[in-house]
């Protein structure tokens, strides 16, 4: 399993505006947050416990990432108001700050700072998407 990319890491100041948005649950070890297809409902800060990331099915060019304190799950798809795209599952159990996504949207619009480290954050995981991909050849040219 890939370590958890710095991109998917907060700002203090980007933590403290989530938590006083945010509803504190507690989940156990091997709970799946949500999975691959399922409706947005807004994002996760870890804020304690261990979660991983994974395409649904076994893929080489995006192995499963684990996340600990401080990351977030859930950004893209809470941002852009699509179905996530990744499953998260509880490996320890773990105290998180859910956000929804009517409340996120909301921060940001007050808190234009927030706007810029959340491109920053999505712009990683766009570069590390592609870098996956081209590292697993899945963009070389096919012959003839």
């Amino acid at each position: 399993m890939a370590a958890a990319p710095r991109h998917l890491v907060v700002s203090s100041a980007m933590q403290e505006q989530l938590l006083s948005l945010a509803i504190v649950v507690f989940k156990a070890k091997d709970t799946i947050l949500f999975s691959h297809g399922d409706a947005v409902a807004g994002l996760y800060l870890i804020r304690s416990g261990k979660l991983s990331l994974s395409l649904e099915g076994a893929n080489p060019a995006f192995p499963p990432r684990i996340l600990g304190p401080g990351s977030v799950v859930g950004l893209p798809a809470t941002i852009a108001g699509t179905p996530y795209s990744l499953t998260a599952r509880v490996l320890e159990d773990a105290e998180l700050a859910f956000v929804s996504r009517d409340a996120m949207l909301e921060c940001l619009r007050k808190n234009p700072s927030l706007c810029f480290e959340v491109m920053n954050m999505l712009s990683g995981e766009i570069s590390g998407t592609r870098f996956a991909v081209k590292q697993s050849g899945a963009l070389r040219p096919r012959r003839a």
